[in-house]
């Protein structure tokens, strides 16, 4: 006798705490950003930039590029920079993109304190692809950058803009698919 009502006992108190239970969450990540998934994989290209001892000296390096995404938003972007005979040079970017809010964290270099916040002023995107722009104001410099990307390549360009002066290029970056 005292058996059925223990089972209704315990059935009872089983119900009740699966109200107390939270919500059942997603059993899968969320899908990537579609306008920067198509950036990972592989890349080969150059880079060309402004020598900052040379001011309009133009060098170009032959430059790698691996972009993966550790998180649906984020882009994970391994470069690798030919730098003449024998001097291989390395670079290390994170970016996570914040479409709703129009933010760009920017982190460079294997220094995980040191990211800038970027605002995304612009998204147009197309069937060539996605172009950011993105700038963020440091002291009285204006740091602009545009960004695009595609299925076959990837475009970053970088200008500054001191108060009431035209805007400096500082480096492009470009990159094809590279095919295995």
């Amino acid at each position: 006798m005292h058996q059925p009502l223990f089972h209704r006992l315990a059935a009872l108190l089983l119900c009740s705490a699966c109200f107390l239970l939270p919500p059942a969450q997603a059993a899968h990540p969320a899908a990537p950003l579609a306008e920067i998934a198509v950036a990972a994989g592989s890349w080969q290209g150059k880079l060309l930039y402004n020598d900052y001892a040379s001011p309009g000296n133009m060098v170009t390096l032959p430059t790698a590029l691996h972009v993966s995404l550790s998180q649906p938003d984020t882009l994970v972007l391994y470069f690798i920079y030919d730098d003449g005979p024998g001097k291989i040079v390395y670079g290390y970017d994170q970016m996570q993109f914040d479409l709703k809010a129009g933010l760009v964290n920017w982190r460079s270099g294997d220094n995980a304190t040191d990211t800038q916040r970027y605002t995304i002023s612009g998204v147009q995107s197309n069937a060539a692809g996605t172009q950011f722009s993105l700038s963020r104001q440091a002291d009285s410099m204006l740091i602009q950058y545009q960004l695009t990307i595609s299925a076959s390549s990837i475009v970053m360009e970088k200008t500054e803009v001191a108060a009431a002066s035209p805007a400096v290029f500082r480096h492009r970056y470009e990159f094809s698919r590279q095919m295995p």
